[in-house]
């Protein structure tokens, strides 16, 4: 058996895990970038080292003056990506602390709300076990009993009366001519006609025999009308009655301290919203946090990192260059075969950034989509009024199995949802509670919430 606490702080941890790794997935991404900046900065000066070596003085000045602008133009973008993504990273750290600190308190709220629903049900039950043996409570029950049970009497007639007018009134109601005289009211004082209406109606009213069938038919009509308004005065008294058996039983709960409990409980799950409010405010910004970084990270735009190093690496694209590089390979100066080979070097070693750079970025959009079904299944652990209603897990192992496969990417968050709602067990044992009558028993409910449980009986007067 798990809490409820401790199953929503599984949940969460796993959620926090998976974004730790995404995390250092980022930072993995931004160390690739640093040291691609780096060694793009020194593939520059090499091809510069070798210009000077090959070119003379003129031709040396002309494109010593192009490589110097489009190395300054591509590492000021670099630079200007490279804050910004300093400053995320400071927004994203501080955030993140605040976020760490309201989910502690928010754990905080949590426990009491549990506690608090656990001190209703103690009270409940103290009420219940108390409340069986008086007197007052058995004589009002008793009441109630026999209310409804003359109520359940009078509506099984007046159910009957009116099956029975649906099934005794059709040969009436298939006779035309007797029908145009009951729709005419003839043979009451609500008829109406003139001397040759009443004339020809009375010839009508003689040919069918109509009087004798008008007064069949008006008792067949007035007996369920009579049977459902008793039935519905009997029901008007069990409503009465039940009151009354309520407010016995709040007034019981009133004098054990169930007031206090409640409103303890009240102040607890508002407390708990607003923890809730706060952390869905926070992980919105961190989210529009991360999206920037996503942004200045990204290679397939001209606002990330990628672009800004794309016009540093566009400078050493120049035929020019490639020509130096040719022409160096050629010559047996010892400095710039030197120069080609650190040159060899470093394209390798930025091959290798690169692909780091894409499998980490692959890896955290694996990570992100596991964690979204991570967080999905927190958000709908909070919207179902587990914590509220206290209780726990009895299917732990299943639980602990199911957010494994959600890490692992072979499950969802409807696999997780399935398994907290086969395994939940409200809070308080209401099996040897005294009978109420109505059905159920003399326990409480916590109502008010779209949560797992629902019920009647005993109640606590709108507080829960």
């Amino acid at each position: 058996m798990i809490s409820v606490f401790d199953a929503l702080n599984s949940i969460e941890r796993a959620g926090q895990g998976l974004r730790q790794d995404e995390d250092r997935l980022a930072r993995i991404i931004e160390g690739a970038a640093a040291e691609t900046t780096r060694l793009r900065v020194e593939q520059a000066g090499l091809f510069k080292s070798l210009a000077r070596i090959r070119l003379d003085a003129l031709r040396q000045n002309q494109i010593l003056g192009t490589l110097d602008a489009a190395e300054h133009q591509a590492l000021s973008l670099v630079e200007e990506q490279q804050r910004k993504l300093d400053d995320l990273s400071k927004r994203r750290e501080a955030l993140l602390a605040e976020l760490s600190d309201i989910r502690q308190a928010r754990a905080d709220d949590a426990r009491q709300v549990s506690a608090a629903a656990d001190a209703i049900t103690a009270v409940e039950e103290a009420t219940q076990k108390r409340m069986s043996e008086d007197v007052a409570w058995q004589a009002q029950a008793a009441r109630l009993s026999g209310a409804q049970a003359r109520a359940a009497a009078a509506e099984d007639k007046a159910k009957q009366s009116e099956t029975d007018l649906d099934e005794k009134s059709k040969p009436y109601l298939a006779d035309r001519l007797f029908v145009y005289l009951w729709e005419r009211g003839y043979g009451t004082r609500t008829y109406r006609g003139g001397p040759i209406a009443r004339l020809g109606d009375g010839y009508v009213a003689r040919v069918v025999n109509y009087e004798p069938a008008r007064q069949n038919y008006f008792t067949l009509t007035e007996i369920p009308k009579r049977l459902r308004e008793h039935a519905d005065r009997l029901k008007a008294e069990v409503a009465e009655e039940e009151g009354k058996l309520t407010a016995i039983e709040r007034a019981a709960l009133e004098a054990d301290g169930i007031g206090e409990r409640e409103a303890a409980h009240r102040k607890a799950s508002e407390d708990l919203q607003v923890s809730d409010r706060r952390i869905a405010d926070l992980e919105s910004e961190n989210a529009a946090l991360e999206h920037q970084r996503s942004v200045l990270l990204g290679d397939d735009n001209d606002q990330g990192l990628a672009g800004a190093l794309a016009g540093l690496a566009e400078s050493m694209q120049r035929e020019d260059l490639r020509v130096l590089l040719r022409d160096a390979l050629e010559t047996p100066t010892p400095e710039d075969e030197r120069i080609v080979r650190r040159l060899q070097q470093i394209e390798a070693e930025l091959a290798a950034r690169e692909q780091e750079a894409a499998e980490a970025r692959q890896t955290s959009l694996q990570l992100a989509r596991k964690r979204a079904e991570l967080e999905r299944s927190r958000d709908e652990f909070r919207r179902s009024d587990y914590e509220r209603q206290g209780g726990g897990f009895s299917n732990d192992k299943l639980i602990g199995d199911v957010i494994g496969g959600i890490i692992g990417g072979v499950l969802s968050s409807r696999e997780l949802r399935d398994a907290l709602r086969s395994g939940y067990r409200s809070g308080g044992n209401r099996a040897n509670f005294p009978s109420r009558p109505g059905g159920g028993v003399f326990g409480g409910s916590r109502g008010g919430g779209n949560g797992p449980s629902g019920g009647g009986g005993f109640r606590t007067g709108g507080g829960f």
